[in-house]
């Protein structure tokens, strides 16, 4: 079994001082280095608009200011890496959340609407995934709205007309197994057949089933650790082997652009994408260094004190 060392976490750890946008700069100082789970919060809240939600480029290859309903389950993700820490600041941004799920924006009878649902996006620099669809408008985000509907039906009065129409929506959808997943939506783990996983075969913008399982005390652990097993050794490899972020190459930049024509002529791979690229770097070695943490496969002891 292997697990990741102190020296490599050392070597990482630059690598986020030097280069990680603040949002997840005090997210691996809470999480590794017993730093302020107020300052992760205040950061947070800056990405938060007045109408509740969440924008900006919180998704680091999305950088429309508005407020959408993918943004917020985002945000919810960042949240909980707080756990039960009990706070004004944490409050506040609950209670902005709630404000605005309960005003109704983007929400049909079905659910909320995904990603490619929002038209503002199209205003600002974004990647294909994110480009507006005025099909996608029309229908409702599985994965979005089973994430907003559990947010709503921990922290919102049953009493509420919004608690009501998340527990409609919960039990719409209960039998379905699509989710929201490291920000891919309608992640379906039936789909992708996690038990048969074969890293070959495993497109790279797909979680892995460890991200799906998420801890060892997920009800699917059991029956899929050997696959587990396999993707933490593979996450322990790739962060050993990480020694800087690399922006993308003129040549590979071009023939994204030639696979992925832009429909109005512009490019996908502007300044705002490169520098959304190398956040995401951070964000990544963070998220994956926190799965380390959790199933145990760190060769030291946490925190670690400067």
């Amino acid at each position: 079994m292997k697990k990741l060392s102190l020296d490599d976490f050392i070597k990482l750890r630059k690598l986020v001082y030097r280069s990680a946008r603040p949002l997840d700069f005090t997210k691996w100082k809470y999480l590794f280095e017993n730093g302020s789970c107020e300052d992760f919060l205040s950061v947070l809240s800056s990405y938060q608009n007045e109408d509740g939600g969440f924008g900006y480029n919180i998704e680091c290859n999305n950088w429309n200011p508005n407020s959408s309903p993918y943004t917020v389950c985002i945000a919810l993700d960042y949240l909980d890496t707080t756990g039960t820490y009990v706070s004004n600041i944490k409050n506040k941004i609950v209670m902005g959340i709630i404000k605005y799920l309960a005003s109704g924006t983007y929400l049909s009878e079905n659910g909320w609407v995904g990603m490619q649902g929002i038209p503002t996006n199209n205003d600002f620099a974004h990647l294909p995934w994110f480009h507006y669809d005025p099909k996608k408008a029309t229908e409702a985000d599985i994965g979005v709205t089973k994430r907003l509907s559990d947010f709503i039906l921990k922290y919102t009065d049953k009493s509420s007309d919004i608690y009501q129409k998340a527990a409609a929506l919960k039990a719409k959808y209960k039998l379905c197994g699509q989710t929201l997943l490291n920000g891919f939506p309608d992640y379906d783990p039936t789909s992708f057949d996690l038990a048969s996983f074969e890293s070959e075969t495993w497109a790279l913008w797909q979680p892995l089933p460890v991200h799906f399982i998420g801890s060892p005390k997920s009800e699917h652990y059991p029956s899929l650790k050997n696959i587990v097993d396999i993707n933490l050794d593979t996450i322990v490899d790739t962060l050993h082997n990480t020694n800087e972020f690399h922006m993308m190459p003129e040549e590979e930049a071009n023939a994204f652009e030639k696979n992925n024509p832009h429909p109005d002529g512009k490019r996908w791979c502007s300044a705002e994408q490169a520098i959304g690229n190398y956040y995401g770097s951070a964000q990544c070695i963070t998220s994956n260094l926190d799965i380390l943490r959790k199933f145990h496969r760190l060769d030291f002891q946490l925190p670690i004190h400067s």
